[in-house]
């Protein structure tokens, strides 16, 4: 009952299902990311085809999992935020057995790029309890130093600057039509994929690394409002009745904004964490802190790009070391870039079906 947010307070999740017993997957996809566009539905589409229940959940750095799910009202911290996403699972679990009769005949994990690092978070937690009793996880372009790839974004953010207000524009209107142009096709076919990447083959490298943070910047301002309606710091100057002023006002902040402005000083009050500079704080809640408690869990993996452009080399180097055979390596591929390859996919359904997965029952 939050002025201008009335009856949004419900978490929204996609379930794809089968009407058979199946093994039950959730996706967790990267910062900000809905249910209903990008990697994660394409995704879902190729395990529930290979047989598997599927149920894809926001990102705890959504306006939504932050309104409807988030216990500070400031998601952002993985350790936290993977807390909330384990009671939002249990209660998403409860649901379909009762509403839709599931029972699944295994309960599986699959997150990426940030969803990856909260999925490792996550994984130390049904360790512990066993709640859930997910059987694997796996884990895809996480970030090791999150600090480093918010640094990464604040950078190529900054391209905006070079390009000028309209050089910038005109890139963000021709990557839009881009997008419009492939919006009624499949988008989980590969021919489609090919054809959508090759037309980007137009931008320099420049002009991606600033189309990638303008889009990632682009979930920032409904996640600034949304924390204000809950813990307004005065950070926006508009009246809080005016929700079109204030929305409009966020949309200046930048995720290192999030960050310092909003999130660290509201962390250190409600979690009672020390005070620290936000890449310290970052570094606190990245995957380098607990390596040695995912090695000592075989039901998680790893797979990641030696040349992801979010990490750094040395970096992916030094987890493969700690990992060992926990972790798989690609030699290319970027960030996410070859999650559409059809030998990453096969590794990854070849992961789920693991010995270890011993009550896996899906049609090959």
């Amino acid at each position: 009952d939050l002025p201008t947010l009335e009856g949004r307070g419900h978490v929204s999740l996609a379930l794809y299902r089968h009407d058979r017993p199946a093994p039950l997957l959730f996706i967790l996809p990267g910062f900000g990311a809905s249910p209903y566009f990008g990697v994660a539905p394409y995704l879902a589409g190729v395990f529930h085809r290979e047989g598997f229940h599927v149920v894809i959940l926001p990102s705890p750095m959504s306006w939504n999992f932050a309104l409807a799910a988030s216990r500070s009202g400031v998601p952002g911290y993985a350790p936290e935020d993977a807390r909330d996403l384990y009671a939002v699972m249990q209660k998403t679990l409860a649901v379909l057995k009762t509403r839709y009769a599931m029972m699944p005949t295994g309960i599986y994990f699959l997150g990426f790029s940030l969803g990856g690092l909260e999925g490792a978070y996550l994984s130390l937690i049904d360790t512990r309890e066993k709640s859930l009793g997910v059987e694997l996880y796996l884990l895809i372009n996480p970030p090791i130093d999150l600090a480093h790839g918010v640094n990464k974004i604040a950078e190529w953010s900054a391209l905006a600057r070079k390009f000028g207000p309209e050089k910038s524009q005109n890139l963000i209107a021709r990557a839009l039509a881009i997008v419009d142009a492939f919006s009624y096709e499949p988008g989980d076919e590969r021919a489609v994929i090919d054809r959508f990447v090759k037309r980007f083959d137009v931008f320099t490298t420049e002009e991606i690394q600033f189309l990638i943070a303008e889009n990632l910047q682009r979930q920032i301002p409904e996640l600034v409002y949304v924390t204000q309606v809950l813990h307004d710091r005065n950070v926006l100057t508009a009246p809080k009745t005016d929700f079109r002023a204030r929305l409009n006002e966020a949309r200046s902040f930048s995720l290192k904004d999030y960050k310092q402005k909003i999130a660290l000083p509201l962390w250190q009050k409600q979690l009672g964490l020390p005070q620290a500079d936000p890449d310290s704080f970052l570094k606190r809640g990245s995957l380098a802190p607990i390596v040695e408690e995912l090695r000592a869990n075989p039901r998680a993996h790893v797979m990641h790009n030696a040349d992801d452009v979010l990490v750094e080399r040395q970096a992916v180097e030094s987890l493969k070391n700690a990992l060992g055979g926990q972790m798989t390596v690609y030699p290319r591929g970027g960030h996410l870039g070859n999650v559409w390859f059809p030998e990453n996919q096969s590794d990854a359904l070849r992961f789920f079906r693991s010995p270890l997965s011993s009550k896996l029952a899906g049609p090959r």
